[in-house]
């Protein structure tokens, strides 16, 4: 069996060169269309780089701003509130009303540090235990004295103090 020769034939030769060209232009279009669509998205994608290096470099600027405002915000707290806990009020078995009246009496001492920086406070810890050690207070027609255990300040200062009773 042969092949016909459509080479030879004008109409079959026209059709074949009709389909060549048809897949060439067809290609070409393609082509520009898949560039026109790849440039908007390289366009794009670009822009979106440049939003958001700028974003990350506001937020690191924030971010340092905020850490400058948080540093010397604690530069700046102060004592707003004194609380005095003790640790041996059990074993001692003193009354609630007299618990109360020598913890008003130590914190009235120590009224002096509210609204006082910290870092001062912290300073004159020494100065603190020694005020609280050798003051007598009187409850009851009794005489107490406290023993400075532990401080712990920030916002809040927390005296921790044993009692004793005064000689």
């Amino acid at each position: 069996m042969r092949i016909p020769p459509y080479y030879k034939k004008p109409g079959w030769q026209r059709f074949f060169s009709g389909m060549i060209i048809g897949m060439l232009i067809g290609w070409f279009f393609f082509i520009y269309q898949f560039g026109i669509v790849q440039e908007k998205l390289v366009n794009e994608i670009k822009k979106q780089e440049i939003t958001i290096n700028d974003q990350k470099d506001t937020i690191e600027i924030l971010r340092s701003d905020q850490d400058e405002l948080n540093k010397e915000n604690q530069r700046k707290l102060t004592i707003q509130e004194i609380k005095v806990y003790f640790k041996n009020d059990k074993e001692l078995k003193l009354s609630e009303l007299s618990i109360h009246e020598l913890r008003s009496k130590v914190e009235n001492e120590l009224k002096a540090i509210k609204n006082k920086n910290i870092e001062t406070v912290a300073n004159t810890k020494e100065l603190l235990y020694q005020t609280l050690e050798n003051t007598t207070y009187e409850v009851n027609d009794k005489k107490y004295q406290v023993t400075v255990k532990d401080v712990w300040a920030y916002t809040t200062l927390e005296v921790f103090v044993e009692i004793r009773l005064a000689n």
